[in-house]
C-alpha cells in the first residue's frame, strides 16, 4: 500500500522583501525629540514635570512640511526634528487635529537630500496588502517592521481615539508614533497613531490613520493653529457628564504664549478616565464656534479653514457652569501647498 503525505492546497507566498523601497524613502523619515512639561493636580497644588519624549514623522513635501501625530507634539516646547544623519531642525506646528491625531509642522532649511515620501491612496487599500513602517520604537531610530493590512475600521462611535484608521500587524511600539505606514510601492498610506494593547507593547494590533484623511486635513483644509488641543465630545460622552448640551470641544491643553492663551481659554488639570481613554478635565468646554453648534464639525471646519489673518474666533463656551464669550485673532497663517495625487 503507498502511503500518502498531507500536503497544504495552497503554496504559500515568500515573504515580502521591501529592501528597495526602503532605501528610497528612509531619509523622508524622521525622529521628533519633544520637550515635554506637565502640570498636574495633586490635591495639594500642582505637580510640575518636565521630561522629553520620542516619535516619528515624515516629510511629505520639499518645503519642509512634516506630518507626524498630534499627541506627539501637542504638550511639546521645543519641538526638534532629527534627520537620518543626526542633522536637527527646530519646527513649528502649522495646523493640528486632535480629533484625527494627526499635526503638521514646518522646518526651515531643510536639505536637499532628503527625500520627500509621496502620500499614496488610502481608499485603494486593500486587507492582506503587505506594509511597513519606518519608526523610533524605544529610541532606535529607522527601524523598519513589516506586516500586511489586518483591517480598515471606520467607526464614528470609537470614543476619543481616531474612528476611522487602517489596522495592521506590524510591529508598532512607543515611539513609532507618528510614523508613515508604507504600501509595497514606498508610497505613505497611514500615519501611526495608537496600538491596542493588554502589555503595554506591541501585540500586532497597530492603528494608522489613512492617507487621504492626511491629506484633506492638512494639506486641502487646514485650519489655523490657535494653540489648543479639543476632544470632540458626543451626546453620548456629553450625557456621562450630565450636561444639557448634544457636543461639546472638550480644552485639554492650552499651548503657552499662544493666540488661545493670550486670549484666556483654559485647558484641564485633572487627568480622568473616560472609556478606557485618558482625559484632562477642568478646561473650557466650548458649544458654539461663531454661530455654529459644537457638533456641527463640518461646518466649523469650513469656517475656520476660510479665517483670515487677524480676524477673530468666537467662541461660547462653558467654565465652571457659566457660559461665557471668548474672542481669539487667528495668528500668522503659514501657506500650505497642495500636494500632488
Amino acid at each position: 500500500m503507498t502511503a500518502f503525505a498531507l500536503l497544504p492546497l495552497v503554496l504559500l507566498a515568500e515573504p515580502k522583501s521591501f529592501e528597495a523601497a526602503f532605501e528610497r524613502v528612509d531619509s523622508s523619515v524622521v525622529t521628533l525629540r519633544v520637550g515635554l512639561t506637565q502640570k498636574k493636580d495633586s490635591g495639594n497644588g500642582y505637580e510640575l514635570k518636565v521630561g522629553y519624549g520620542t516619535g516619528t514623522g515624515v516629510v511629505l513635501h520639499p518645503d519642509g512640511f512634516i506630518v507626524t501625530a498630534a499627541h506627539v507634539v501637542e504638550e511639546a516646547e521645543p519641538i526638534v526634528v532629527e534627520l537620518r544623519d543626526g542633522v536637527t531642525l527646530q519646527a513649528e506646528i502649522v495646523t493640528l487635529s486632535r480629533t484625527e491625531d494627526l499635526a503638521l509642522l514646518k522646518v526651515e532649511g531643510l536639505p536637499k537630500n532628503v527625500a520627500v515620501a509621496p502620500l499614496g491612496d488610502s481608499d485603494a487599500v486593500k486587507v492582506g496588502q503587505p506594509v511597513f513602517s519606518i519608526g523610533t520604537p524605544l529610541g532606535l531610530t529607522h527601524s523598519l517592521t513589516a506586516g500586511v493590512v489586518s483591517g480598515l475600521r471606520q467607526d464614528e462611535h470609537q470614543g476619543l481615539y481616531p474612528g476611522h484608521v487602517i489596522q495592521t500587524d506590524a510591529a508598532l511600539n512607543q515611539g513609532n508614533s507618528g510614523g508613515p505606514l508604507f504600501n509595497e510601492k514606498g508610497e505613505v498610506i497611514g500615519i501611526c497613531s495608537y496600538i491596542a494593547s493588554t502589555s503595554g507593547g506591541s501585540m500586532g494590533l497597530g492603528f494608522a490613520v489613512p492617507s487621504n484623511v492626511a491629506r484633506r486635513r492638512l494639506f486641502e483644509h487646514p485650519i489655523p493653529y490657535l494653540g489648543v488641543s479639543l476632544r470632540h465630545l458626543n451626546a453620548q460622552v456629553m450625557g456621562l457628564f450630565n450636561l444639557p448640551y448634544p457636543a461639546g470641544m472638550l480644552i485639554e491643553l492650552v499651548r503657552p504664549g499662544s493666540a488661545a492663551q493670550k486670549a484666556g481659554l483654559k485647558g484641564g488639570s485633572i487627568d480622568a478616565t473616560i472609556g478606557g481613554n485618558v482625559v484632562k478635565l477642568g478646561g473650557d468646554l466650548i458649544l458654539k464656534v461663531g454661530d455654529l453648534d459644537a457638533q456641527e464639525t463640518e461646518k466649523i471646519g469650513e469656517y475656520l479653514v476660510g479665517m483670515k489673518e487677524g480676524a477673530s474666533v468666537h467662541y461660547t463656551i462653558l467654565r465652571e457652569g457659566k457660559q461665557l464669550t471668548v474672542d481669539v485673532p487667528v495668528p500668522r497663517r503659514v501657506t500650505v501647498p497642495k500636494l500632488r495625487k
